[in-house]
């Protein structure tokens, strides 16, 4: 992450010569909604197939970022986040259904390009924006809970270290505030216990900024 961090420091310095007319810093809170993706819709335990869903659960993150660029513009940040899920696991034959909750704590380092439809050269209180860009993420912690109490489905060991994601979405500034709409496609596998999945999220923030 140091390194991650320290290649997209240059980045913003870059970027920073190219455009200092539009300097914008934020901060924001939000909720997100994660939903691991699998390939598999079933797994075998003890030699009895069982179909498996996952269920996402609300979460939130908070960060700041940087904004460099007038029209076009480029957007560093960091944030903190908690995305938590649900795996349900049901029994073909009983029936019987477990239940485990996982919580996931990261932090990350989102890098954004975007596009302002107004100019702010000609108006700057209000604005319509574009953008996208990735997302690395570092996990710090899983916390789960068993609440059948019949399996331990979900293990700490099961997650990766880090999440690569594509990140795209829109966002409305008016006057010092501002709101985000996106959404996270997971790139690389985050949970390796059987199902290799993915981590996908909707996220909103809302969130103040300084414009300079």
């Amino acid at each position: 992450m140091k390194k991650i961090s320290l290649t997209l420091f240059a980045i913003v310095l870059a970027f920073a010569t190219s455009y200092g007319q539009h300097f914008d810093i934020r901060a924001y809170g939000g909720f997100n909604v994660l939903q691991l993706t699998s390939d598999k819709g079933t797994s075998l335990i003890d030699g009895v197939i069982h179909d498996r869903k996952v269920s996402g659960r609300p979460g939130a993150q908070f960060g700041a970022a940087l904004t460099f660029g007038s029209r076009f513009y480029v957007q560093p940040g960091f944030q903190y986040a908690i995305l938590t899920s649900e795996l349900i696991t049901e029994n073909t034959v009983t029936e019987d259904v477990l239940k485990d909750e996982a919580t996931i704590n990261t932090i990350s380092v989102p890098l954004k390009v975007g596009f302002r439809l107004i100019n702010p050269e000609d108006e700057n209180l209000f604005n319509v924006r574009i953008f996208g860009g990735f997302d690395g993420s570092h996990i710090l912690s899983v916390d789960h809970s068993n609440k059948s109490n019949k399996t331990d489905d979900i293990e700490a060991d099961d997650f990766t270290n880090l999440i690569v994601s594509a990140d795209f979405g829109m966002g409305l500034d008016i006057f010092i505030f501002y709101i985000d709409l996106g959404y996270q496609l997971g790139l690389t596998t985050v949970y390796t216990g059987g199902d290799q999945a993915k981590a996908n999220a909707f996220y909103s923030n809302i969130g103040l900024r300084l414009s300079f």
